[in-house]
């Protein structure tokens, strides 16, 4: 018996020892904390502008910033050039028609030739395939006319609406084909936030998020926009989503282009969240109140920045391990607590 009891005295402090200190914390259910984004402002409408037709660029006098007006005259090309085109379709239209009333008096010349039994079918068919052939052409230079007459009416480059001048792709003297653009605008005085936003942060706006946003300008007082377009395809990179969130009304110190900072206005019920690293398999380790580990399953939720929503499986005042999970075992006694 005395043999018995040495060996309990000698193992009772063992034990005492091997129960390493834990780093945990305590479970509370608080709002969650959202970080500020940073954006930029640009306008919520945009058009980039392009000559229907192409030429050189004969004048050009914006600089970006400019304020436009509903058709003002941007840009033009050059005059001479889309003249001459025109002039050289109508000659071109004159040679073809006249090309086609002479075949077309052959062939009526031919027919009565033939009906007289003078020509044969042969020349015949040659005639009205030359006649055919006349007209054709002539309808293609009619045809070509039209478009020389349309680029001449198209050498002005108007603005479509009242906007101010974003960015200008071209200088005078560019030869431009159609559709090139040579200016774009913003159109209307609407602006809008334009912010990456991780993709852990999606699961907590849906379109109408208010957000709060914050100017770097001296003097520009805090707005708040709501979120009007969450754009589809993610960066790879980043895993970051880019939104769009409205500014109505913004006041003239929030000029486009200036930075901006945004914050997630939420009034969400508070959530229990732990740190990622606390979470193995969808299950944690909870510290007893005899001071074991015990893993217990969860439900998981979004995932924020560093930390994970815990929707279920664990109660305000637990203790949970944080740190040091993948070397913890079931009943495993555990030392005091370290934050």
């Amino acid at each position: 018996m005395r043999a018995l009891a040495l060996l309990l005295a000698l193992t009772l402090p063992l034990h005492a020892e091997t129960a390493r200190p834990v780093v945990t914390e305590i479970v509370s259910a608080d709002a969650v904390q959202v970080r500020l984004f940073t954006g930029v402002i640009e306008a919520e409408h945009q058009s980039a502008l392009a000559f229907q037709t192409a030429g050189r660029v004969a004048s050009l006098n914006l600089t970006v910033g400019d304020r436009v007006t509903r058709g003002q005259v941007l840009a033009t090309l050059d005059q001479v050039t889309l003249s001459e085109d025109a002039e050289a379709a109508r000659a071109a239209l004159s040679s073809a028609q006249a090309g086609a009333e002479l075949a077309q008096a052959s062939f009526d010349r031919v027919t009565e030739l033939n009906a007289r039994g003078v020509a044969s079918t042969q020349v015949l068919d040659a005639a009205r395939q030359a006649r055919d052939t006349a007209t054709a052409q002539a309808e293609a230079a009619a045809a070509n006319l039209r478009r020389a007459l349309d680029a001449e009416g198209f050498g002005a480059l108007t603005a479509p609406e009242d906007g101010v001048v974003l960015s200008i792709a071209v200088k005078p003297g560019t030869v431009v084909s159609a559709g090139t653009p040579v200016v774009t605008l913003a159109l209307g005085s609407g602006r809008e936030a334009v912010l990456d936003l991780p993709a852990d942060y999606l699961p907590l706006i849906g379109l109408d998020s208010p957000f709060r946003l914050y100017s770097r300008v001296t003097g520009a007082e805090p707005l708040t926009g709501h979120l009007r377009l969450i754009e589809p395809v993610a960066d790879t990179a980043t895993r970051s989503r880019r939104i769009h969130v409205t500014l109505p009304q913004a006041p003239d110190l929030w000029r486009i282009g200036a930075l901006v900072r945004a914050e997630l206005v939420t009034d969400a019920a508070p959530v229990i969240t732990l740190p990622r690293e606390a979470v193995t398999g969808g299950k944690v380790w909870v510290v007893t109140a005899d001071r074991k580990a015990s893993l217990v399953p969860v439900t998981l939720g979004a995932t924020l920045g560093a930390r994970i929503v815990v929707t279920q499986g664990l109660s305000e005042g637990q203790e949970v391990v944080v740190k040091g999970v993948n070397s913890l075992t079931e009943g495993q006694e555990l030392g005091e607590r370290v934050e």
